[in-house]
């Protein structure tokens, strides 16, 4: 990835991938995720995955007031993908 000056440096994403969970208001969910700094978007999804979260984070940091209130409120067991890269056309 050296030298492609498409490649988005220093900020990086991290995508939560939440199961459903019964009787959860989907709309006050997502506006409580969203009023934690590090979140950016939040998707409501059909099927396995209920929430797609997409959290901003700086180098070595993680954005430990997301995943506390993921197991708090919603579940202990989610998924967790990195985005390192962002390319645009």
């Amino acid at each position: 990835m050296k030298g492609n000056k498409n490649a988005r440096k220093g900020t990086m994403y991290r995508f939560y991938l939440i199961p459903p969970k019964e009787d959860t208001d989907a709309g006050r969910f997502a506006e409580r995720l969203l009023s934690l700094g590090p979140v950016d978007e939040v998707y409501i999804t059909d099927g396995d995955i209920g929430y797609i979260v997409k959290a901003h984070f700086q180098k070595d940091e993680e954005p430990r007031d997301v995943t506390k209130y993921i197991e708090r409120n919603v579940a202990r067991k989610y998924g967790k993908i990195v985005s390192y890269y962002q390319y645009k056309k």
